[in-house]
């Protein structure tokens, strides 16, 4: 793609242009290193570092314009300095201008909360796909355009990345986007330049406490988006069993819906039985059975069915499609052993999570199966959490296995204490601690007899173990599948 400087420059707040304006450039980019020849490199004054240090690598590199915050000490003559009040919001207007305002040509939903997310964009998706419409999934598993997967290290891309497959979306016929959006990117401004049709609300509960500081800040932030992505033309479907809910689109303009399960609320859904492969529902006077499991995936069916309609589709289409969905990889996927014993896998890895997880489980399983849970805390995140979910899973489970998730920098013993460190933990042999998560998993397998469960929790779809800063092969179901296979069970 090659575009005019002057171009995808429009409705950018710039205060003065030093050197040539007429230039083509060929990709945008805010790392020096990964600039390449006629390219525009975006300076940003970011939490570790500050992108203006790097001009000259970048020029070095390829870079022949420079969007910045402030004047160079070095002007080359041969370079285009564009200096700007903001370079992330400059950064969001160029994006969607280099790919041609995609957003403009899209309806675009974002879908924000602690738990669901994933799943919402992934059903709503996979909903859209089945009543034969063209879409584009931007999540935490990858962005998927259509029946094509391209993987991403952040739940919110940067925004040249969603501008750029936006773009190639529409150019392959898509109509429908929908998008995680992560408190992380919408206070990094990950989302900036983005016009959306509607805004999902699932849920807030205690996260990423160790990025925002406080609750306060945390919910501040969540708001931020309804406030400031939604306009009166656009919808905001809010999750009413909440609490926070009203707080979050107390100064809103879109045009406010809400569903649930408890209280009253324009969609609305009722579980009229549970079971362990699946639940039997009561949706807009229709009966229908579904194969995904508790309470939480319930919130999150409703709130795809809720966007679908508010999206226009009709009523029946949506209900004969929604109840084919199959259970999405990570989120209390199940694998049943020859033996009898039950893997559930699933992404769990914050309080409310792993609460909702096993309170489902607890209430569906039978009394005399017993159920025993792999858990471990990410490294370099929210440590006031891991005592909360250590609590949690001993208080709740007939046998407990603490293990290592994703230690990143930190000491995974260390971690291991931090889960421990709680009032009701009073007998040491109750809870297993084994570092070594497929030596945790083995373990759970040779404890469990026929019929009972395991639920390895905390990492879900992840095929990785992220370690010292780098990334092992490791998928818990497939590890799981090929320790039952071994051992003959």
């Amino acid at each position: 793609m090659k575009k005019l400087l002057r171009d995808i420059l429009i409705n950018v707040h710039i205060l003065k242009i030093i050197g040539y304006s007429k230039k083509w450039i060929e990709g945008i980019s805010m790392h020096s290193k990964m600039v390449k020849k006629n390219t525009i490199f975006v300076a940003n004054k970011g939490k570790m570092t500050d992108g203006h240090l790097f001009i000259i690598e970048a020029i070095q590199n390829g870079a022949n314009i420079i969007v910045c915050e402030k004047k160079p000490f070095i002007i080359q003559k041969s370079i285009t300095y564009v200096i700007v009040k903001d370079s992330i919001l400059a950064l969001g207007t160029i994006s969607s201008n280099f790919y041609d305002n995609p957003t403009k040509k899209i309806k675009l939903v974002g879908i924000t909360g602690t738990n669901g997310k994933t799943s919402v964009t992934t059903i709503l998706h996979c909903l859209f796909y089945k009543m034969g419409e063209k879409t584009i999934l931007i999540s935490t598993m990858g962005i998927k355009i259509m029946s094509k997967k391209i993987p991403t290290v952040h739940t919110t891309p940067n925004i040249i990345e969603i501008n750029k497959y936006l773009n190639r979306s529409i150019q392959k016929g898509c109509k429908y986007g929908f998008m995680e959006v992560s408190s992380h990117g919408i206070h990094q401004r990950r989302i900036s330049g983005l016009l959306f049709t509607g805004g999902v609300f699932t849920n807030i509960t205690h996260d990423h406490l160790d990025y925002h500081k406080s609750f306060k800040n945390y919910l501040s932030t969540k708001k931020l988006f309804f406030e400031n992505f939604l306009h009166k033309n656009t919808f905001a479907l809010m999750n009413v069993d909440d609490k926070n809910s009203h707080k979050i689109i107390k100064n809103v303009l879109a045009k406010t819906y809400f569903y649930g399960i408890k209280k009253k609320a324009d969609y609305r859904i009722k579980i009229l039985k549970e079971k362990i492969n699946g639940n039997e529902l009561l949706m807009d006077k229709h009966k229908f059975f579904t194969s995904l499991i508790g309470e939480f995936n319930i919130y999150n069916l409703l709130a795809s069915y809720a966007t679908a309609r508010l999206l226009g589709k009709k009523e029946h289409e949506i209900l004969k499609k929604i109840k084919t969905i199959k259970p999405i990889k990570g989120r209390f996927e199940q694998f049943l052993s020859y033996s009898g014993i039950r893997i559930i896998v699933d992404y769990a890895h914050n309080p409310n999570g792993i609460k909702t997880v096993l309170k489902t489980l607890k209430k569906i399983k039978k009394k005399e199966e017993k159920l025993i849970c792999v858990i471990g805390c990410g490294g370099n995140r929210d440590k006031k959490k891991r005592s909360l979910m250590g609590k949690i899973v001993y208080d709740t489970c007939d046998r407990s296995i603490f293990t290592s998730d994703n230690p990143r920098e930190e000491d995974p013993e260390k971690i291991l204490i931090d889960m421990k460190k709680f009032r009701s933990y009073l007998k040491k042999e109750d809870i297993l601690t084994i570092v070594n998560r497929k030596e945790a998993i083995k373990k759970a397998i040779q404890l469990a007899k026929k019929k009972d469960i395991i639920i390895i929790a905390g990492k879900g779809h992840e095929n990785y173990q992220e370690i010292k800063g780098e990334r092992y092969p490791f998928d818990d179901m497939k590890i799981a599948k090929t320790l039952l296979k071994n051992s003959n069970r």
